[in-house]
């Protein structure tokens, strides 16, 4: 969704009962590994100021952590006009971390936080080169995994893995809005070694008030994410309607239970089987009667945005298939998305 500028003083909140809270850069956190030791927080570069990395940055910035937002010339005159305003069930708050574009960016931070769209991928992977250098880690907040392997094979070690899980909407004057209270991360080393990087990292965001887990294999909880957000996607946006709508239909609930056993089964073919709790905590969400939960593909649809549908369901229809796994319904819904994105076009 598209922001306007801002126009409210630098130095005002923008409205009656905003909180504006300055971003510190001078404060500093305990070692993990040094009980007593003090030093100096961790410097990060979140790379995309939308719903998803303005809400991250956000939060970052309001536990006292050096916060740099990279963003596109347009987005980073609004940023520097009226800063990242989140909305929430307390209010308003509005912060002021750095703000730079591309042609601006240097190295120094020891965390780049991805957190485009899929599409937008490549051309942010070329933007942050100047920034990834050591001791830079890359943590990447996509959906799906057909990221992994060009950032590997671009930037080697330094690419981590993570989730993350929360519900925001970027809206018309360029506020993001907290839709849940809900901010879970998972972060690790891609090949599930102990790592001293993922702990100060994974220390941060609890500092920034997320739920965080570093699961012994973050591979595997990338792909139960995965067939979350595509079971979800796949449901609501072929039903064009939130998940207790179609709960309350005779055959809704049948419905997404067999989206889900389609996603869970590619998973499973690909050699990432979703942990039977899991399995059940999901289908808890897909079939709750008078849930209004929906999903970013629903809502881009909706709203008639580009979808995310390569990344998210395209690419697990096309896994499946490659293991011998049949998707018919999440390929129906492959269809009806690419469709909606072809007519509306770039």
């Amino acid at each position: 969704m598209s922001a306007q500028n801002a126009s409210t003083p630098k130095d005002e909140p923008n409205s009656v009962g905003d909180k504006e809270i300055a971003a510190s850069t001078s404060a500093t956190h305990r070692s993990a590994d040094a009980p007593g030791r003090r030093e100096k927080p961790l410097r990060f570069l979140i790379v995309g100021a939308g719903a998803v990395g303005g809400f991250v940055g956000a939060r970052l910035a309001g536990a006292g952590y050096d916060v740099t937002m990279l963003a596109l010339p347009r987005s980073a005159a609004r940023l520097r006009e009226g800063g990242l305003r989140i909305a929430s069930g307390d209010g308003t708050s509005v912060l002021r971390p750095a703000v730079v574009t591309a042609a601006e960016l240097t190295s120094g931070y020891d965390a780049i936080v991805l957190a485009v769209k899929s599409g937008d991928l490549t051309g942010a992977t070329a933007d942050i080169e100047p920034a990834v250098k050591p001791p830079a880690v890359i943590i990447p907040f996509l959906n799906g995994m057909a990221h992994v392997q060009p950032l590997t094979s671009r930037f080697g070690s330094a690419v981590l893995g993570g989730t993350l899980r929360i519900a925001t909407e970027l809206t018309s004057d360029g506020t993001i809005r907290a839709l849940t209270p809900q901010f879970d991360v998972e972060l690790g080393e891609l090949d599930g070694s102990p790592s001293t990087r993922v702990d100060r990292l994974a220390a941060a965001f609890k500092d920034a008030g997320a739920d965080v887990t570093v699961p012994g294999n973050i591979v595997d909880a990338m792909w139960v994410k995965w067939v979350f957000i595509a079971s979800l996607g796949a449901v609501t946006s072929l039903m064009r309607a939130p998940v207790g709508a179609i709960a309350a239909v005779p055959g809704g609930q049948r419905f997404a239970q067999s989206v889900l056993a389609e996603a869970a089964a590619a998973a499973d073919a690909c050699g990432h089987p979703v942990p039977a709790g899991r399995l059940h905590a999901t289908e808890q969400v897909l079939t709750a009667p008078g849930s209004p939960t929906t999903s970013s593909l629903t809502r881009d649809l909706i709203a008639g945005r580009r979808t995310e549908v390569e990344a998210v369901l395209a690419d697990l229809a096309a896994r499946a298939r490659a293991a011998g796994t049949a998707t018919p319904l999440i390929d129906l819904a492959v269809l009806a998305l690419r469709i909606h994105n072809q007519q509306i076009g770039s």
